[in-house]
């Protein structure tokens, strides 16, 4: 643990109260990034008993209510077919979904086009819901009655009437050994199941044992969903750590190291029920940060960056707007003899940083990348090849358009709701330009990782950004270690990058 290594590892710096930080990695370079903020919470994946307040055919879509602040909007893609023929909202949410495409491609069914009307949805109707995004923006959760529930290595769906394995999967035998272990699992007439990329190698007792407590928690819903009157809780995800480690667990992982005693407690009550080879938790019990320790910070402090480096002088730029992402690729000071072989070079090098930075950052709607204009034909092709390889360890939905003229290539993307967290874009006059105050927080946060490694036998010099100063002021965790002893003294420097404060 002294140096970097380029073994796979789950790093999990829960020590800190103002964020939750989860990074899947080999050796330095993140491969996934998860966090959460303290007191921003999610309900995501979580299920309801709602009831059907309007319908809106200009939208082609309901509102419902499922006890949030704010009604839920559901559209009528995520409306199961039998909700517009059975008043049982029990019946509804077990009837097997007929016609639904092939979810082999994918870790969740996607319905076919129907000629369902959303009028057709009787307002005070009851449905079981999940939610699939939070409220933003003001504007209300998404809801979907194709309901689903998340274990380690299987995905139970009960409104999906067969058995897949994740597209990630790329061993053709292996998706076809699972799915046999599932079809013979759920029965002729069971639930939809789906292999993770988790289950690969997987014994069938294993998934049995996954299977059977699925079910178990299935049944859990449906009862309290007989009992109660809508809108009311159904099932509720687990916490954070929990819910980020289940869905990044995959063969492979050497270890998870874990900074905080009740954090890794919590992990290995969780890793104890899974039965199958899990990896060890360690704890991290040294005062130096563990993302710095693991030289992962770096990599991390860039996804609050909008340019990121390339080798060779060539970068990306990611700019985030309300309607879409424009990402930018730059030639820099990159030389590859013509300019067509420096087109060709820079684009293969973006590309595969784009798809890791879409993936890390959970960037979603509608994303354009300008990449750098080339004249051969089969260089296109090539990069258009390249680009949609490097997008496929990404299990979020995309469709993926052609590379057309100019270089510009679109692309539309669900946010999976679990990347870097980033604040309301707004423009700001002290957020060094980039319009994003999250930027200064993330940096404030750093810096406190920092303080609290510090010994108090001496006093300490901060020369950073006024305004991450500013932030460093918030919420009190600064002035709790000035009152035990840290004795710091602060130089504001505007000309300082914010996420490169300098303490000595």
């Amino acid at each position: 643990m002294n140096s970097p290594s380029s073994a796979v590892v789950l790093a999990i710096n829960a020590r800190d109260p103002e964020e939750l930080r989860i990074a899947l990695a080999e050796g330095s370079a993140l491969l996934e990034a998860r966090s959460a903020r303290a007191g921003v919470g999610t309900r995501v994946g979580d299920l309801y008993l709602a009831e059907v307040v309007r319908t809106e055919p200009g939208l082609d879509a309901a509102f419902l209510d499922f006890g949030g602040n704010r009604a839920g909007f559901m559209h009528i893609g995520n409306l199961h077919p039998a909700c517009l023929e059975l008043e049982d909202p029990i019946a509804i949410a077990e009837a097997p979904m007929p016609g639904s495409a092939d979810p082999s491609q994918q870790e969740e069914a996607i319905p076919s086009p129907s000629r369902r009307v959303i009028a057709d949805l009787a307002p005070g109707t009851r449905l079981i819901v999940q939610v699939l995004r939070d409220a933003v923006r003001g504007k209300g959760c998404t809801l979907t009655t194709m309901v689903s529930l998340a274990g380690s290595r299987l995905v139970w769906m009960p409104s999906m009437a067969r058995a897949a394995a994740s597209r990630r999967l790329s061993d053709p035998q292996e998706r076809d050994r699972l799915r046999d272990v599932l079809e013979e699992l759920r029965g002729p007439d069971g639930p939809g199941l789906i292999a993770r990329t988790s289950a690969a190698q997987a014994d069938a007792s294993v998934l049995k044992t996954e299977f059977l407590q699925l079910q178990e928690q299935w049944q859990q819903v449906v009862q309290t969903a007989r009992k109660l009157s809508a809108p009311g809780l159904l099932w509720r995800e687990p916490s954070p750590t929990v819910r980020f480690v289940r869905d990044l667990l995959r063969p492979g992982i050497q270890k998870i190291v874990v900074d905080d005693p009740a954090t890794c407690d919590e992990l290995e009550t969780f890793l104890a029920k899974l039965d199958g080879d899990v990896p060890p938790v360690r704890r991290w019990d040294r005062s130096r940060p563990l993302f710095e320790a693991l030289d992962l910070e770096a990599d991390w402090q860039r996804l609050y960056r909008s340019r990121v480096g390339l080798t060779g002088g060539a970068s990306i730029v990611i700019h985030e707007t309300e309607a879409l992402t424009a990402i930018d690729v730059n030639s820099g000071r990159m030389d590859e003899g013509s300019l067509e072989e420096t087109a060709l070079a820079t684009n293969r090098l973006a590309a595969v940083e784009i798809a890791r930075q879409i993936r890390l950052r959970d960037l979603g709607g509608i994303l354009v990348v300008d990449f750098i204009d080339m004249g051969e034909r089969e260089h296109r092709e090539g990069l258009e090849d390249a680009f949609r390889e490097a997008l496929n360890p990404d299990r979020a939905r995309m469709k993926v358009a052609r590379l057309g003229a100019f270089g510009l290539l679109s692309l539309t993307r669900r946010r999976l709701g679990s990347g870097p967290m980033r604040s309301a874009l707004a423009t700001c006059s002290s957020c060094a330009g980039t319009g994003n105050p999250s930027r200064m927080e993330a940096a404030a946060r750093r810096i406190l990782r920092r303080l609290r490694a510090c010994p108090h036998n001496r006093s300490w010099s901060l020369r950073a950004h006024p305004r991450v100063l500013e932030c460093l002021q918030v919420g009190g965790e600064l002035e709790a270690m000035q009152e035990q002893g840290l004795e710091v003294h602060f130089e504001p420097d505007s000309q300082l990058i914010p996420e490169d404060p300098v303490l000595r």
